[in-house]
């Protein structure tokens, strides 16, 4: 008896150790995702040069040296969105090179109304898709992108810049519904 019970506690002693192996591995992983792919009010930011570049453009960035004067930035200037609901390829981007990380805040022209903000955004990392912050109806719309540059050490602020925009909302469940309405009153007809 006393044998099994001691095979019984070797077995139980195993299966402990690798629970707490498995469950640490796991935490670690996680904890690692949320590093690299923090939710950015409506959108995900990637650490690297946003995808699409050929090689040499690649070479060519990472070549670039900041200046402290200035910032750089990357943003779509006509970013399309499915519906108002779905997330639009936005295309932020902090490149590399970059000295200062950046905040972009985009409001439309016509009302004053902020309908996305990034959060802060260091060099080398990009947001490509985001949802908006506000439901648009389908159409274009005006907007401006204000970014603004902090000191990625201190998060004190040193300087603004600004991108018109026109963004697009295509608003695809509609139009299905438009082109299912007119299916049927054709089909009727006949």
């Amino acid at each position: 008896m006393d044998k099994k019970n001691k095979q019984y506690s070797n077995k139980f002693k195993i299966l402990t150790l690798c629970v707490i192996v498995i469950v640490s591995l796991s935490i670690i992983l996680i904890l690692n995702k949320k590093k690299s792919n923090v939710n950015v009010q409506g959108g995900i930011l990637q650490e690297g040069i946003i995808p699409g570049y050929t090689e040499e453009e690649i070479k060519s960035i990472m070549q670039r040296q900041a200046d402290e004067s200035t910032f750089s930035f990357e943003i779509n200037s006509r970013p399309i969105f499915k519906d108002g609901k779905s997330e639009g390829n936005v295309r932020i981007a902090n490149p590399p090179y970059n000295k200062y990380a950046i905040e972009v805040e985009i409001k439309l022209d016509s009302s004053g109304k902020s309908i996305f903000k990034s959060g802060k955004i260091n060099p080398n990392h990009y947001i490509e898709y985001a949802k908006l912050s506000k439901m648009l109806k389908a159409g274009e719309y005006d907007a401006t992108a204000t970014i603004n540059a902090y000191d990625t050490d201190t998060g004190d602020f040193k300087g603004t810049s600004a991108a018109k925009l026109v963004i697009k909302i295509e608003n695809w469940y509609n139009l299905k519904l438009v082109y299912w309405e007119w299916f049927e009153l054709w089909r009727l007809k006949k």
